[in-house]
């Protein structure tokens, strides 16, 4: 993959979005088409993207080495969990700005 073209995580590395869909699902109740998720591959690893909230304006960066995949556990669940609760509060409030209008 070039080192400047994002790609879908789902079709790059399909067993981590899974695995990061499933803890958001049961976790925030947060679902796969409330937040898009595209990596780069980097000299060190890959880059993560995630965006979210209204038009997915909202978006979260993140590099982990291949290690740190294949570890989810200690490596990604933790940002996970902290992305989990930052994607929630913004479907919140973006849903209470929308019924204000």
């Amino acid at each position: 993959m070039e080192r400047s073209t994002q790609q879908p995580l789902r079709i790059l590395l399909p067993e981590l979005y899974q695995y990061i869909i499933e803890y958001l699902e049961e976790q925030h109740n947060i679902h796969s088409y409330d937040i898009q998720v595209f990596v780069m591959n980097q000299h060190d690893g890959y880059q993560l993207s995630f965006a979210f909230g209204e038009d997915y304006s909202h978006q979260e960066k993140i590099t982990f080495s291949l290690k740190q995949i294949q570890n989810k556990e200690d490596n990604i669940k933790p940002f996970i969990k902290e992305f989990g609760e930052k994607c929630k509060e913004t479907m919140i409030a973006d849903y209470y700005k929308m019924m204000k209008m």
